[in-house]
């Protein structure tokens, strides 16, 4: 009898651990399945099945984010002007990267070779490669901004939908303490007055609804073109009128070089300007601000220098 009660002891503790085992096993792959949820720049909900493995960026500053993030094996598919951090362009040469087109123009044949279970684009691509890679079926989540707030937000967006939620808080919280130091240095200083050329033939600069404006703005100056809205057509001799303390010459934009520096410091409109008597005018990186990633940090930074060296 003892025996026969042992036996059924045994069995019955068996069955118990094989069911607890089942249900474990069942919990973890409906964990493991869990769908990632997250409204992206147009306002949809965008589910993800899994964390995604195979990824391909539209846009130098998502490229900027992904890598950041820790995402850079995860990458398959850039743009042909995504080249930070300079890692990206080996991984291009050496084919383990591939070029998938343009920023505005991106080949979604390429990408479908790619296989991607998640593409990133910006707003940009709204209109076409989004509605593409939708009728395909192909995974895709947007974000775009044109302020610092709105390039953390698409940080902690795009750290959600893959799997990287702790490194995009990591991020976000190292770049809102330096961006809080530059505007500590700079608050109690009294305003430059600053002008910011994007290009000289004509000359092009940056008014409101601009990265440039904004880190102008928080890096303790005052953007003389305000006023303006987007990336506006301006007179020299406007320029000469609201007379800037401080020109910040944009380098690096397509062909350009520093051809806008270049006419910042000879052009003769400018000469009564305390910016050129003074010899305040600087070079600018473009890739630092025009690009909504990490490095805008970078950008703003520079531009504090440039605007009040006295506080660095």
């Amino acid at each position: 009898m003892r025996n026969l009660i042992s036996k059924s002891m045994i069995l019955s503790l068996v069955l118990l651990l094989f069911f607890c085992t089942a249900t474990l096993a069942e919990g973890n792959t409906t964990s493991a399945t869990t769908a990632t949820t997250a409204a992206d720049y147009l306002g949809r909900a965008v589910s993800i099945a899994r964390t995604p493995e195979r990824i391909v960026s539209l846009s130098p500053s998502i490229t900027e984010i992904l890598f950041a993030l820790g995402l850079g094996d995860q990458v398959v598919g850039v743009t042909k002007y995504c080249d930070y951090p300079p890692t990206v362009k080996k991984l291009k040469d050496s084919g383990k990267i591939e070029v998938v087109g343009g920023y505005v123009d991106p080949d979604i044949e390429m990408i479908l070779t790619l296989h991607p279970d998640l593409v990133l684009a910006s707003g940009t691509h709204s209109s076409g490669a989004v509605s593409l890679l939708d009728r395909e079926a192909i995974p895709n989540f947007v974000v775009d901004s044109n302020n610092l707030s709105g390039i953390i937000l698409s940080i902690e967006k795009i750290g959600k939908i893959t799997g990287k939620e702790a490194e995009a808080s990591a991020l976000i919280q190292q770049m809102q303490l330096r961006i809080k130091a530059v505007s500590d240095k700079v608050s109690s200083l009294p305003k430059k007055r600053v002008l910011y050329i994007v290009w000289h033939d004509p000359v092009r600069t940056a008014g409101t609804g601009t990265f440039e404006d904004e880190i102008i703005e928080v890096a303790g100056g005052a953007n003389i073109f305000h006023d303006l809205s987007g990336y506006a057509q301006v007179d020299p001799e406007a320029i000469s009128v609201r007379n800037p303390e401080v020109i910040i010459a944009c380098t690096g934009m397509g062909d350009g070089e520093d051809k806008p520096l270049l006419w910042a410091e000879t052009d003769r409109s400018l000469n009564q300007t305390d910016a050129r008597k003074n010899g305040r005018i600087y070079q600018a990186e473009g890739d630092l601000i025009t690009r909504a990633g990490p490095r805008i940090v970078d950008g703003l930074e520079m531009f504090a220098k440039f605007i009040h060296p006295e506080a660095f």
